[in-house]
This record gives C-alpha cells, sequence and structure tokens, in this order.
C-alpha cells in the first residue's frame, strides 16, 4: 500500500508541474521498491523531473541509471536516447557517441537504434567525416524508413513540451513498443523532410540526404536541388549550404538542366546573396538568359563586364544575348572588346564558332581565320571539322586552291562520317580542278559515290549526287562523254526529286547528243519539257547544244519552250 501511495503522490505532483516534489517521491519509492513492477517507470520520470527543473545533467544521468539498471525494460533504448540527446546539448561529442553507440549495439532490434544512427550520421558530419554519415543515414532510410522521422519528432516534441512525453512513453512500455513498419528508400524519405511542416533543428540530416541524392541520382537531379535548396533557405548561415546548392546549380548547367540551376542560383540570391561571388553571378545570367529572361540576363552580364575576374565570361555571355536578340554588330563589339582587354581568356568552342560565323556573316572572313585556327586548337571531333571547312572556304574565296585542300582534307580526317567533312570532300574537290588536278579531283568526288552503285545507298543523296554531277563535267569536260553520262544518270538518280536532278538531266542530255543517240536526248528532253519544273535557261542551253550537234538544223519540239527559252 506504502508503495502504491509513493506513485500515486508522485504522479498527482508531477500532473500539478510540482517537479520538486515528484521527484523526492519518485526518489523514494525507488529507494525502497526498485524491484515492483513501477520501478522502471519511476526511474524514467525521475529525469523527467530533473529536466522540466532545467537540471539537464541529473536527467541525464537518471536515464542512464534506467538503461543500467533496466536493460530489459523497454524504456532503456528510450531513456539512452534522451540521455544522448541532452549529452550532445552539453557539447560533449565524445560521450555523445558512446550512449549511441550502445543503443545501436545493445538494442539492435529497437526501432531507437535508427534515432541514434540519424544522430550518429548527424554527429560525423558535423565533423566533416562524410563517409561514416552517410553509411549511417542509408541503414536509417533501408530498415526504418519514414518511421524514423516521425519518432524523431515525437521525442524532440516530448522534451520540449510538458505533457507530451507521456503518450511516447506509454507507447514505448506497451509489448512490442514502437516498430518500424516499412522498408524505405531514399525518395519517400527525403520528401518528408521537404514537408514545409517538418522542419529541422539541425542541418546535418538534410547535408546527409542531399549528399545521398547527388550519389544516387547526380547533383542536377530535382531532389538533390529541392533538398540543398531547403538546406539553405533554413540554414543560410551553414557554411556548406551554399557549397553543396552552388555546385547543384553548376552541375545543372553542365547538363544543361537550366530550370533546375536557375531556382538554385535563385534560392542564393534570395537567401544568402552574400556568397554569391562575382562568378557565381556570371553563372545566374547565364541560367535567366536559357530560360527566357534576357532582359535580366542583360543587365547583370553588362554590370559584371565592367570588370573583375569575372568580365572575361561576362562578356562572352553579353556577346551571346546581343546574338539572340538579332543585333550582330552589338554582339561583335562585345567579341572585339573581349579580344582587347582580354587577350589570353580561355574560350570554348561554342563561342570561338560563334564569333567566327559572325564575322562571316557581317563580311569579314579574313579576320575570321586566326579566330578559326584557334578552334582548330582547342577542339576536337566534328568542331574541328566544321572549323577547318570554314576555313578552306575562305581560302578557296580568295583563290588559295592549294592551302584550300589541306584544310578541306584535315575536315575530313578528323571528322570523316560528318556532314561537315562531305561538304569539305566537295571543296577539295572544286579547289582540285581549279588547280587544273582533275585526276585528283575526279579520285575526292569518287569518296562521296557509293562503293556498289546501285546497290548501296548514299550516305547522304545532295552530296553524292552534287559529286556525281561534277565528275561528269570535269568527264565532258575531256571528251569522256560515256564515262560522264554515267556519272550524270548517277547524280540524277541520287538528287530525284530535288532541284539537282534537272541539271543532271540536262548533263545527260549533253552527253547522249556528244555520242549521237538524239533519239534518248531528245526523250529525255521531253521528259524535262513535261515536268514544267525546268528552268528556261537549262532547257535552252539543252537545245543549243542540240542545235551545235545538228548542224543548226530546225529542232523539233521547239515550240515547246517557254518564251525566254525561244
Amino acid at each position: 500500500m506504502r508503495a502504491g501511495a509513493l506513485l500515486t503522490a508522485a504522479d498527482a505532483a508531477y500532473g500539478m508541474r510540482s517537479y520538486a516534489v515528484a521527484a523526492a517521491r519518485y526518489g523514494e519509492f525507488l529507494s525502497m521498491y526498485r524491484d515492483l513492477p513501477g520501478a522502471a517507470r519511476a526511474a524514467m520520470a525521475v529525469g523527467w523531473a530533473a529536466l522540466r527543473q532545467g537540471h539537464q545533467v541529473q536527467a541525464r544521468r537518471a536515464w542512464t541509471a534506467v538503461a543500467d539498471t533496466f536493460p530489459g525494460d523497454a524504456r532503456a533504448p528510450l531513456a539512452l536516447v534522451f540521455a544522448a540527446e541532452l549529452t550532445s546539448r552539453a557539447g560533449d561529442a565524445g560521450a555523445t557517441l558512446q550512449v549511441l553507440d550502445r543503443i545501436i549495439t545493445q538494442h539492435t532490434a529497437s526501432p531507437y537504434a535508427g534515432i541514434a544512427r540519424l544522430t550518429r550520421s548527424s554527429l560525423a558530419l558535423s565533423r566533416l567525416q562524410e563517409d561514416e554519415a552517410l553509411r549511417d543515414l542509408d541503414e536509417v532510410i533501408r530498415t526504418s524508413g519514414t518511421v524514423a522521422i516521425d519518432i524523431r519528432r515525437r521525442l524532440g516534441e516530448a522534451l520540449a513540451i510538458p505533457g507530451a512525453e507521456a503518450e511516447l512513453e506509454s507507447v514505448a512500455s506497451r509489448a512490442g513498443g514502437l516498430q518500424p513498419v516499412e522498408e524505405g528508400t531514399l525518395e519517400p524519405f527525403a520528401r518528408r523532410f521537404l514537408e514545409r511542416r517538418h522542419r529541422e533543428a539541425v542541418p546535418y540530416t538534410l547535408h546527409g540526404l542531399v549528399l545521398l541524392a547527388a550519389a544516387d541520382r547526380g547533383w542536377s537531379d530535382v531532389l538533390a536541388a529541392a533538398l540543398a535548396s531547403r538546406l539553405v533557405e533554413d540554414f543560410p548561415s551553414y557554411p556548406p549550404a551554399t557549397v553543396l546548392l552552388t555546385r547543384v546549380a553548376t552541375e545543372a548547367a553542365a547538363a544543361g538542366q537550366w530550370p533546375v540551376a536557375r531556382r538554385a542560383w535563385e534560392t542564393m540570391v534570395a537567401r544568402a546573396p552574400a556568397a554569391l561571388g562575382r562568378s557565381a553571378r556570371v553563372s545566374f545570367a547565364e541560367a535567366l538568359f536559357r530560360t527566357g529572361s534576357m532582359a535580366q540576363a542583360r543587365t547583370i552580364a553588362h554590370s559584371l563586364a565592367a570588370g573583375g575576374e569575372a568580365a572575361p565570361r561576362a562578356l562572352l555571355l553579353l556577346a551571346e544575348i546581343h546574338e539572340a536578340w538579332q543585333e550582330p554588330h552589338a554582339a561583335l563589339a562585345v567579341y572585339d572588346r573581349l579580344l582587347r582587354e582580354h587577350p589570353r581568356v580561355d574560350r570554348s568552342p561554342r563561342s570561338l564558332l560563334a564569333h567566327a560565323q559572325l564575322l562571316e556573316d557581317l563580311g569579314q572572313s579574313r579576320r575570321a581565320e586566326p579566330v578559326l585556327r584557334r578552334l582548330v586548337e582547342v577542339s576536337s571531333g566534328e568542331v574541328v571539322a566544321e572549323a577547318a571547312y570554314r576555313l578552306a572556304q575562305g581560302l578557296r574565296a580568295e583563290g588559295q586552291h592549294a592551302t584550300a585542300v589541306e584544310w578541306y582534307l584535315t575536315s575530313v580526317y578528323v571528322a570523316e562520317s560528318s556532314r561537315w567533312a562531305r561538304l569539305a570532300l566537295l571543296g577539295a574537290g572544286a579547289s582540285l580542278t581549279a588547280l587544273d588536278e582533275t585526276k585528283e579531283a575526279l579520285a575526292v568526288y569518287r569518296k562521296l559515290l557509293p562503293r556498289r552503285p546501285g546497290v548501296d545507298p548514299p550516305a547522304d543523296r545532295e552530296a553524292s549526287g552534287e559529286a556525281a554531277y561534277r565528275a561528269g563535267e570535269i568527264l565532258a569536260g575531256a571528251d569522256q562523254h560515256e564515262d560522264a553520262l554515267e556519272m550524270f544518270v548517277t547524280s540524277a538518280h541520287f538528287t530525284a526529286g530535288l532541284p539537282a536532278e534537272r541539271r543532271a538531266l540536262a548533263g545527260v542530255v549533253r552527253c547522249l547528243v556528244a555520242t549521237g543517240d538524239q533519239a534518248a536526248a531528245e526523250t529525255v528532253y521531253r521528259r524535262l519539257i513535261a515536268s514544267g519544273a525546268a528552268e528556261p535557261d537549262l532547257l535552252l542551253q539543252i537545245r543549243t547544244t542540240q542545235r551545235a550537234s545538228n548542224g543548226a538544223a530546225p529542232v523539233a519540239h521547239e515550240s515547246a519552250l517557254p518564251e525566254a527559252a525561244r
């Protein structure tokens, strides 16, 4: 009866928040009746009474004693979790780690082991021990899932709110206690942390989740970005927060995921603007530009182009913005300023190519040559092929055919199966023809034709058709009309339905006339007339050829010619 009276008096005092009286009654009970069923509850209550009076050291000792005296009670791991939390608040990381290790090793099957791992993970991250932290965090996610988050929230409420401990202890003391109900995965666990109603008291678990999401899905993934953004929103002064979100933004930009990069930078601007240096602001401006906010991007880029280490990148971005706004002269002025003020700055192949194209479009091909040569030096693959082709085109326009051939063949060599290689072969053939090296030109043109004519389809029927036509022109000029006829027929076949087909058919007619096959020539000619699509100049050229072959005799069907051709 005395034992029951002491517990009733202690509980009543605790319920009236007379914590000193309650502690005395619970202590008296434990000193006399430690072996009775209510002893573990009373020992736990001693800790609560001490905590509510602000005596954290006494509370911690009381809860440690619960685990020591009643190791088989369901409250034992719960008491250790509370003891670990108070030890952590006291700043004793070593002692905290010892308590957490004890929970994990002695109460492995308890759901509180997951809470211990979660806390141990935070402790490891606070010491910059990422590998250890992520191992524990991953284990919590797999074995406890979101249940661990709910339990930890209830533990925090119990420590902070008088009376909240009653339900938690009641559940813990029942048979089986708190049990995990799921095996978790990263996605739902992380999403729970993104809910507005769930706010972390410390940044470490969010930090760990960012690292796990990045390792699992990549830094530019939306989940990693959302977690890093939440970390900056809730803990803007936590040094790793802005570092992680900056990496998210940078990786997203590198992957072309500009909306993700933009949202990351906007979070930084709103929550931690001091963390954005000039280089980061250029990156922010680029993200704005890539997502359609060109005016805002232009304002930022223009301000940053004035000077400093970020000025070259800002100028490059500003030039690109001018191009997007159809302001080629302004873009070229920015490129000129870049070359003048920052001649040694590293430039991306994309910016060099854009610069060269702009010079060519504005009729300044000679100025484009050094830009294209630099592009060849710093690039590879199809970019080099295009640069070499453009260089060759400029040289050929100036009549420097021998040098042009070298650049054309360079384009072919670096990207043999590319579009630029095919265009380069056509250009090389034209320059070789201009150099009167027709044998070499024919060899080049034949590289664009299928190895088995009539069996293998061409890789590019326009390029192959053009190559066959030009080969036919060379052969016809050398009076090799039968070989030329074969090339013109091949060209017409490859370009069927394209404008180039009519020109090829005109070549067929010329060769048929030259070989004396007037009937076949007339048949092809009628086909051109019937199509109604042949240009008058082309028809006139054919009839002139026929007249010369017939000794200026009257020509059949001449009345069918368009008036301009007649």
